[in-house]
């Protein structure tokens, strides 16, 4: 019998639950981008792309009549409620990892036994694994980052800049250089660059004329972020992400 799981901050205990098993993939589905084209032989080749990833739980709610077990299961529904988005899924065996993930069938509440014995099925539109813990760290001039994961992360950037052209570097382990430029007429203040979200704001409002370039990834291994021109720091965080 698996242990339990923490969904959106509530363990599973709330609810006399028992994880029996659960079913999470290695990797997100893939999909291919082929496109096959009439008299030649096999596809072009476009890559691929990750789909959200599936996750389902075979759970057992312990209860103490029919009453109590329709009262959890209702407790329950209320807390996986799709419509709240989805939320961070963490399962006791691997704490320091988390899926962000929302319910995606009907619990079957009149057709469940008297041991309360029934499947939940999440999705997770976002289809990577994260650590639970953010990482962060700042520096004026150089730093270097060591990426865990085995997929890129993307960190959120929080610059103060005193105006005008600046640029923030960074090398990733395999020699690809992405640069963020700041235009010569960027006003001074905090800009936040959230290269996961792909937003850049200035003091809350939003600042995309301002800031031109690449959204920074860092991928396995020691990346190396340096700032030059009008930038007296740049704050950054980010979980360590794996497929």
């Amino acid at each position: 019998m698996s242990s339990g799981f923490t969904y959106g901050g509530v363990h599973s205990d709330a609810f006399s639950l028992l994880v029996n098993k659960k079913d999470i993939p290695i990797t997100p589905p893939i999909e291919s981008r082929l496109q096959e084209i009439s008299g030649f032989d096999g596809a072009w080749d476009y890559g691929v792309s990750y789909a959200p990833k599936p996750i389902e739980i075979e759970c057992t709610i312990l209860a103490d009549s029919k009453e109590d077990l329709k009262t959890k299961v209702r407790q329950l529904a209320g807390t996986l409620n799709p419509r709240k988005g989805a939320k961070p899924l963490i399962f006791d065996d691997e704490p320091d990892v988390q899926y962000f993930a929302r319910l995606s069938n009907q619990i079957p509440l009149e057709q469940l036994g008297s041991l309360g014995t029934f499947t939940l099925q999440f999705i997770c539109p976002d289809p990577f694994t994260y650590a639970v813990n953010v990482r962060s760290g700042s520096f004026a001039t150089v730093m270097n980052v060591t990426h865990n994961g085995t997929h890129i992360a993307r960190p959120i950037l929080t610059v103060t800049h005193g105006g005008g052209s600046a640029t923030i570097t960074n090398t990733r382990p395999d020699g690809i250089v992405e640069t963020i430029t700041f235009t010569d007429d960027s006003p001074s203040g905090t800009y936040v660059i959230d290269c996961k979200e792909f937003t850049i704001t200035k003091d809350g409002a939003a600042a995309y004329n301002f800031v031109k370039g690449d959204f920074i990834s860092l991928h396995e291994g020691q990346n190396q972020l340096a700032n030059s021109g009008a930038i007296s720091s740049t704050s950054i965080e980010f979980r360590d992400t794996w497929l």
